[in-house]
């Protein structure tokens, strides 16, 4: 009888810790929904993406970076970039680190558009051009903290920042680099919790 009432308060205490687990990770989750927006967006094949839900979360890395299509400034040299970044990921790419650059245009900037966008620097699977309206994009991108302080030079496209941003949900770890770092420090960087 006393081994029975130990092995039941044993399995009462595990039964407990399970039920803290579960109740920590589901605050947790419902943190890090509440600070990344999950606006719907629209891939460069049309399909809908939800930010936080189908992008940002989970254990993958995920790296994002803001550009659009008729950019004539930074967004073709970063995309470049990336695109050797690309490479050095190999078959990680889209599996255990996904990408993503969002556009700043998103009134111009269909989905057709940023497929050709993207087709012009070689993009495989695993690396999304998204877009959506313009309020959703913007949320998302001061919520990540790419924005200027000054709000006459944050309106300006031209004078967007050539951050990336990348981290990993599950873990709430992230980080920043510039999208003009070579793509060796780029990589060391979004690989480091992967």
């Amino acid at each position: 009888m006393f081994i029975a009432r130990r092995h039941v308060g044993a399995a009462l205490a595990v039964g407990c810790f399970a039920a803290e687990t579960i109740s920590g990770t589901l605050a947790a989750e419902a943190d890090a929904g509440a600070r990344f927006p999950n606006v719907l967006l629209a891939d460069q094949d049309g399909r809908p993406v939800r930010f936080y839900d189908d992008l940002v979360r989970g254990e993958h890395t995920v790296v994002i970076n803001f550009i659009y299509a008729r950019c004539a400034g930074i967004c073709p040299a970063a995309t470049a970039n990336l695109a050797k970044v690309q490479e050095l990921l190999g078959e990680r790419l889209g599996r255990s680190i996904r990408m993503a650059s969002l556009s700043l245009d998103a009134e111009r900037d269909t989905p057709a558009m940023l497929k050709a966008y993207a087709a012009g620097f070689g993009v495989r699977p695993g690396w999304q051009f998204l877009t959506g309206k313009p309020g959703d994009i913007d949320q998302v991108r001061r919520r990540l903290g790419v924005f200027e302080r000054d709000q006459r030079r944050d309106r300006d496209r031209s004078q967007h920042t050539g951050m990336i941003v990348y981290g990993t949900q599950g873990r709430d770890r992230w980080g920043r680099v510039s999208a003009f770092a070579s793509p060796d420090r780029i990589y060391q960087s979004v690989t480091r919790w992967s």
